[in-house]
């Protein structure tokens, strides 16, 4: 019940945000709103205010936002004509640009507010085992969660940066870590990849060491994480999609698990999961895919390009394809997930 619970929250807001982006943007824009609901399914309360329809429904995940010119009315709500000024088609190409593009970088935007509260209000030390990434070599050695990590080679850890260092400059040679799990010290040995940075040395873990900050360090400190998993996460992709590394997908049963472990750990890890969670969301919606933002952003830069919109034809076969490639990823992933979870 807790891990659900977790799920819904963490899984919900993420949705909730990225909508609210939408419906910022085109709110600043001039763009009609029909609705805009927190959850989805039958409404379990909603108020009309000048001709928007807020709701909250009863299934908590996520929510939506239904602009003019995109999305039918609300139920008794009128269609605006093409050529009324509050339709979203009737807007500038920046504009419905900018509209599209609010979702995707208001999951960022959220994602660099939950490390602030992380780097201002958490405080964790020594490092500290967060993650794992699946078939790494922390599996190999048996790191789990929760471990802390006291010493590498016989160097005394004091530092996050001091783990990275080591692992980096051990590429293919094995490496000895003293960990304390619980009350027990362990020796464990991995022999970190190189699927690092540049070909370095990676065995696959996340690390938390952290001390309160105040507001006027956390806000860089949360920019600038934002920004480093952005970046790693768009390497990582680029290596797969070149087949350097074997792609590793996770779909909802995997999340649903990671939400799970990372409840049990404490607030402060579901706060970094949520963060790295909303920074995937956003990035996978950027990517060119019709039915996503990306795709959209795709279709009016081609508009753009060729000084007028996709015939809706051609706009309909390339969202149905889009469609049926993101259900096979989604089928794709929780197959993987599924045999992760399975015993070997």
């Amino acid at each position: 019940m807790d891990t659900l619970l977790a799920f819904i929250v963490v899984f919900g807001t993420i949705v909730f945000f990225h909508e609210m982006g939408h419906f910022l943007m085109a709110k600043a824009m001039g763009v009609r709103i029909y609705e805009f609901s927190l959850g989805f399914g039958p409404p379990l309360f909603q108020i009309d205010r000048h001709g928007t329809v807020y709701a909250v429904r009863i299934l908590p995940l996520g929510g939506f936002v239904k602009l003019a010119g995109m999305d039918d009315p609300s139920e008794g709500g009128e269609e605006l004509h093409p050529d009324d000024p509050q339709n979203f088609h009737h807007k500038s190409l920046w504009q419905r640009m900018a509209i599209i593009a609010a979702g995707p970088l208001m999951n960022f935007v959220l994602a660099t507010v939950l490390f602030v509260a992380y780097f201002s209000l958490v405080q964790v030390f020594p490092p500290l085992v967060t993650t794992i990434l699946p078939n790494s070599p922390a599996v190999q050695a048996g790191i789990q969660p929760g471990d802390r990590i006291l010493a590498i080679n016989g160097e005394t850890i004091e530092e996050v940066g001091q783990v990275t260092k080591i692992i980096r400059r051990n590429v293919n040679r094995q490496v000895t870590l003293r960990i304390q799990r619980d009350s027990e010290i362990l020796h464990l040995s991995a022999t970190p990849n190189a699927q690092g940075p540049g070909g370095t040395g990676l065995i696959g873990i996340g690390l938390d060491e952290q001390k309160r900050d105040p507001l006027s360090l956390a806000i860089p400190k949360g920019i600038g994480s934002t920004r480093n998993v952005t970046v790693d996460l768009v390497a990582s992709l680029v290596r797969m999609l070149l087949g350097r590394i074997e792609p590793e997908l996770t779909g909802p049963v995997g999340i649903f698990k990671l939400v799970g472990q990372s409840a049990r750990q404490g607030i402060p890890y579901l706060l970094i999961l949520a963060a790295i969670l909303n920074i995937n969301l956003g990035l996978l919606n950027f990517l060119p895919i019709p039915i996503l933002d990306g795709g959209w952003l795709l279709f009016l830069i081609l508009e753009g390009l060729r000084g007028r919109p996709l015939e809706p034809e051609h706009q309909g076969l390339a969202q149905f394809i889009g469609l049926a490639l993101l259900i096979l990823l989604m089928v794709f992933a929780t197959y993987r997930d599924i045999l992760r979870i399975l015993p070997s």
